[in-house]
């Protein structure tokens, strides 16, 4: 289970001693796997207590990420053009000979990153708030045929 602090942990590991369950009937009680029950007792025979709480997800490192080489020259080409989006600023990239020019979305991501871009609510909120209010339209009746061939 995600979201587990270290008490709930210690308990589900110390069942099967104190209550006389073997691992699986203590592994169905608490819905885990039996797969986490042995990776966090390792955690716990190795660490104790402290081995028990949980551990961030994120990557130790991203080894595909942009280079902050290419990425400050998104970045420079964006604030001298701001009306540049992803598309045109990877275009202008690759015709200025650039070597490794990343993805339209890898382009847009780093955009995003240093706050070049908004949301896709900024935008449509700036777009209603500049345009011209539409106007009313009147109603207005068309007069059609009734079957005898007259109009009504």
């Amino acid at each position: 289970m995600v979201g587990l602090e270290a008490e709930p942990w210690l308990e589900i590991l110390q069942a099967p001693d104190r209550n006389g369950l073997t691992v699986t009937e203590v592994c169905r009680r608490y819905n885990i796997s039996r797969k986490s029950y042995y990776s966090y007792l390792a955690r716990y025979r190795e660490h104790g207590v402290a081995g028990l709480a949980p551990r961030s997800r994120r990557p130790k490192s991203f080894p595909a990420r942009t280079s902050a080489e290419i990425e400050a020259v998104v970045v420079r080409v964006r604030l001298d053009r701001p009306q540049w989006g992803a598309r045109r600023i990877r275009t202008h990239l690759q015709r200025a000979g650039s070597t490794r020019v990343p993805a339209v979305s890898t382009v847009h991501a780093i955009l995003r990153r240093h706050g070049l871009v908004g949301t896709g609510s900024d935008h449509e909120a700036l777009r209603t708030a500049t345009t011209a209010p539409v106007p009313e339209r009147s109603m207005t009746t068309h007069q059609t045929p009734s079957r005898a061939g007259s109009y009504t």
